[in-house]
C-alpha cells in the first residue's frame, strides 16, 4: 500500500515563516493537531515543521526556552509574537508520494517521530502522514488474539502532581516523551501530555494566568493544576487490537498499563503498536 491511499482525503493545513507562534498554536489547538508543516508561501516547498515537542521546547524543556527568556527576559507576551521560524525545526525528516506505507512504519520507528509530511521530487508539500493514519488503515490486520504484553514498554519516566510545569518540559525534551504518567503514592492519578502544551497556550488558558506576562507565572504551575485525570488505561492480557481502536476513536497516542490498584505496569504507545506490523 501506498502513503497516498491512506492520506488521500485528508485535509493539510499549513502555515509560513511568518506565522506567529501564537497564531500556530491557536491552529494547532482548533484542529487538534500535533505537528503543522512550514512552507513558503510562494512555492509551497517545505521549510520546515513545528511539533508539539517544539513547544514544550519553548515552554522551558530546552534551548527553544531562549526565545522567552534572554531575548524577551522573560516576557511571554513578547517572545509568542515572534514568527514561528524563531523555533520550528528546519531539519524536516520527509517521505515522497511514491513511498510504501513500510517506509512510514520504518521512519516512524527509527528516527522516533510521530508524523512525517510528505513532499514531491521539488520538495513541495502533499499530504502529512502519521503513526495514527497507519494504524487506522492496517487496524483489520491485526490478529484478534494477539495481546498487548509483549509491546508494553515497561520502562516508564513519570511526574508528581507537585512538579512543576518546567521542570516536566525538561524531563519531556530530555527524553524524548511526548507524554508523562502523573503518580501520587505509586499510583496512577493523572497524565500530562505534549498536546497538553498546545492546549494551554493555544487557549486563553495561560493569559488567564499572567498578571505580568512573565513566563515563570506559567512554567510553575503544579502538575495538578493541568494534569488530564480522566485517563484511558490498558492493562496486561488485554487485546492489542482492542487497544489500538481506542487510540484511532478517542485520538490519544498511548494508554498507561495499569493493574487493579492503578499501580503502572508499563505503557502503551502508538509507536509500540505499529512494531506489530514489522
Amino acid at each position: 500500500m501506498k502513503v497516498m491511499k491512506v492520506v488521500q482525503n485528508k485535509e493539510i493545513i499549513y502555515i509560513y515563516p511568518t506565522t506567529t507562534i501564537r497564531k500556530a498554536l491557536m491552529t494547532m489547538n482548533e484542529n487538534k493537531y500535533r505537528r503543522l508543516p512550514i512552507v513558503n508561501p510562494g512555492n509551497n516547498k517545505l521549510v520546515g515543521i513545528l511539533t508539539s515537542m517544539d513547544i514544550v521546547d519553548f515552554m522551558g524543556g530546552g534551548s527553544k526556552y531562549n526565545l522567552t527568556r534572554e531575548k524577551h527576559n522573560r516576557n511571554l507576551y513578547a517572545a509568542i509574537n515572534e514568527p514561528v521560524r524563531e523555533i520550528m525545526e528546519e531539519n524536516v525528516i520527509t517521505l515522497k508520494e511514491n513511498a510504501d506505507l513500510d517506509d512510514a512504519i520504518e521512519t516512524f520507528l527509527t528516527k522516533n517521530v510521530g508524523g512525517v509530511p510528505i513532499v514531491n521530487d521539488d520538495y513541495q508539500l502533499i499530504s502529512m502522514i502519521t503513526e495514527r493514519d497507519v494504524i487506522r488503515a492496517l487496524l483489520d490486520r491485526i490478529d484478534e488474539n494477539e495481546v498487548i504484553d509483549d509491546y508494553i514498554t515497561r520502562k516508564v519516566i513519570f511526574a508528581t502532581p507537585g512538579e512543576r510545569l518546567k521542570d516536566v518540559a525538561r524531563t519531556m525534551v530530555r527524553n524524548k516523551f511526548r507524554r508523562l504518567p502523573v503518580v501520587s503514592e505509586d499510583r496512577l492519578v493523572g497524565i500530562i501530555t505534549s498536546t497538553d502544551f498546545i492546549r494551554l497556550l493555544g487557549s486563553d488558558w495561560a493569559f488567564n494566568h499572567l498578571q505580568t506576562g512573565n513566563v515563570r507565572e506559567i512554567t510553575n504551575v503544579r502538575m495538578e493544576e493541568i494534569m488530564r485525570r480522566d485517563v484511558i488505561t490498558a492493562k496486561e492480557g488485554d487485546k492489542l487490537k482492542d487497544v489500538a481502536k481506542i487510540m484511532v476513536t478517542n485520538d490519544i497516542g498511548a494508554l498507561p498499563v495499569v493493574d487493579e490498584n492503578m499501580r503502572i505496569k508499563g505503557i502503551i504507545t502508538e509507536k509500540d503498536v505499529l512494531k506489530y506490523f514489522v
